[in-house]
């Protein structure tokens, strides 16, 4: 990615992050990055592109920490469910997820090229959580079972995105009990 494309998109994040959807313009993001708006235009044709290139960072950055992820042979499944879900619940935690999804999915429920980009997002995510449950399912775990594992853990995601910080439960308690019910659902 050039410079001046992870210029454009950390102003854009920056600005969905204090102002909101309604503060998220091209001409704001051009103000706040300190380039016209033809420049922005350049490389953005359109707010629901940047929007859409957004949703790809978020995702590509989901799917490097998934990657450094690695499971030992000596683990058991449930102990590898419980690496994998407190993976996933302490980079929800760390990320930009819980103020940045509630202003996209504001802007896809009345964009629809913006809402297009969102199902692509959850189509990529749907595909990246399925490979890793299926690596840390027990043996011989058959593909319905993680794809019904999957149905629970992505909804649950996206949910504890918007409710973590209200949880009594610690990332490292709620991912053992979210553990048992996936060991559960893959057994």
């Amino acid at each position: 990615m050039s410079p001046k494309i992870e210029h454009i998109l950390n102003c854009a994040m920056i600005i969905l992050r204090e102002s909101g959807d309604q503060g998220l313009t091209m001409r704001k993001v051009a103000e706040t990055a300190d380039m016209s708006l033809s420049n922005v235009q350049y490389y953005f044709k359109t707010k629901e592109l940047l929007v859409g290139a957004l949703l790809e960072g978020f995702l590509l950055d989901y799917a490097e920490s998934m990657q450094l992820l690695s499971f030992s042979d000596k683990h058991n499944s449930e102990k590898k469910l419980i690496l994998l879900t407190l993976h996933i619940l302490n980079d929800v935690e760390s990320s930009d997820c819980s103020v940045v999804f509630k202003e996209i999915w504001a802007i896809a429920e009345r964009n629809s090229a913006v809402k297009k980009a969102v199902d692509d997002y959850y189509k990529k995510l749907y595909e990246m959580l399925f490979e890793a449950l299926k690596k840390a399912a027990p043996e011989n775990c058959q593909n319905q079972k993680v794809d019904n594992a999957v149905a629970i853990l992505l909804p649950f995601i996206e949910g504890y995105c918007i409710t973590s910080s209200n949880l009594k439960l610690t990332p490292k308690n709620l991912a053992e009990q979210l553990a048992l019910i996936l060991n559960k659902l893959l057994s």
